[in-house]
């Protein structure tokens, strides 16, 4: 069952706008079109470390990449778009999930929180405030699972990423014109990185926060 939270009360009623309407049925098909596996493999590499934890899934899209994992997924898979939490939940109808769509919930505390490229959405006044929402919202020994574009490697990476920024910005409403300083972000919060895996020379990044 999909769960409304939102002070909005349109949202409420369902009928809360979907910026992602258009994108939620070629999201999965045209990522992998464009980068073959390797999104994928960043969002589930560490996905390992969860069994029996308390997730916590922020902007987790249509739920595809988790489908493999989701007998060990018990937690909130929260989303801002009705179509992509529509999809994510028949994705993932095995999991222990609870969805949920609105706004991002941290009135709970989670063993983990997984950031699947979602960051990019905020500007950097709103990540401020999310990430001081985000530790306050883990149990004690809690990690957070990072996985998103970093700094361009070369002027093909940053081609792409200009127009993949652009391609959200108009489609989506996304504020960004660039990427954020996720590491920055982190170390503001007193967490540290302890584990790192990376794609195309590091411009695609999956990382263990503690």
């Amino acid at each position: 069952m999909i769960v409304y939270v939102s002070n909005d009360q349109n949202a409420i009623f369902g009928f809360m706008k979907d910026n992602y309407r258009w994108l939620a049925p070629v999201y999965t098909p045209l990522s992998r079109m464009v980068f073959g596996n390797q999104l994928h493999e960043a969002n589930t590499c560490f996905l390992s470390n969860i069994p029996n934890k308390k997730v916590l899934i922020l902007g987790g899209g249509d739920g595809w990449d988790y489908r493999g994992f989701q007998d060990n997924l018990t937690g909130k898979f929260v989303e801002l778009s009705p179509s992509m939490l529509s999809k994510a939940e028949k994705n993932l109808k095995d999991s222990k999930l609870h969805f949920v769509i609105g706004p991002f919930d941290f009135k709970e505390k989670y063993d983990v929180i997984l950031l699947p490229f979602v960051l990019d959405t905020f500007n950097d006044q709103d990540l401020e405030i999310f990430f001081s929402k985000v530790k306050d919202s883990l149990n004690s020994g809690g990690k957070v699972i990072l996985a998103d574009f970093f700094p361009s490697q070369n002027w093909r990476q940053e081609l792409m990423i200009k127009t993949i920024i652009s391609g959200f910005r108009m489609l989506a409403g996304h504020v960004r014109q660039d990427l954020p300083d996720y590491e920055y972000f982190f170390r503001s919060i007193g967490m540290e990185k302890v584990e790192e895996k990376i794609w195309k020379k590091g411009w695609i990044k999956a990382q263990i926060w503690k």
